[in-house]
């Protein structure tokens, strides 16, 4: 099928909208921020008209609250999970609760509160470290390294290159200096 020959969008109704939204709950963990993104970009793409556009969006809060009521949207669990993909993917912890938040569509407070039980499920390894201790994010940026294979872990002996590659990349993860220095066994006079 070429582009000239392709069938028009189908004709938005509210029953479609909410078909749109069971479908996508179904398939993806949401939070309700998420789902009403995702409806309205929905409407944005399919419905050209602004003013039946308008009318359609006034449903959507109303389908997020009934699909709430169900258990298909659910900002706790869409927090948590966004915020253990974050650390296993070696994020420090602040920033993983910044990508989460912003990630699964929620307000930052509901993510933190769900971080002590991320770290315990998403990082095992650090299951005896006290997490307010400044250990703690020198033995995650650690564990980051060792689950990239980046730093010490790497296959291939470490240069100077690659050692400030897996600094930047700490860096870009959230992790201070002290924490890098201390995962990637770098002497602070040295710098």
């Amino acid at each position: 099928m070429t582009r000239q020959e392709r069938k028009p969008p189908r004709k938005m109704t509210e029953k479609r909208l909410r078909n749109i939204a069971v479908y996508y709950c179904q398939r993806y963990l949401v939070s309700g921020g998420k789902l009403t993104a995702h409806l309205n970009k929905r409407l944005y793409r399919e419905v050209a008209d602004s003013e039946e556009r308008a009318a359609f969006a006034e449903m959507i809060p109303k389908i997020v609250e009934d699909l709430s009521g169900t258990g298909l949207v659910n900002d706790k669990e869409a927090a948590s999970a966004r915020l253990r993909t974050a650390l296993r993917s070696g994020y420090a912890s602040g920033t993983a609760v910044t990508v989460a938040a912003r990630g699964a569509v929620v307000d930052r407070d509901l993510v933190e509160h769900e971080l002590e039980i991320a770290l315990t499920e998403a990082l095992p390894e650090l299951d005896g470290v006290d997490q307010e201790a400044p250990e703690a994010a020198m033995e995650q940026a650690a564990l980051a390294l060792k689950r990239a294979r980046r730093g010490p872990y790497r296959t291939r002996p470490q240069d100077e290159k690659s050692r400030r590659r897996d600094a930047g990349w700490l860096q870009r993860r959230g992790f201070r200096m002290d924490a890098i220095r201390h995962a990637l066994d770098i002497d602070p006079l040295e710098d």
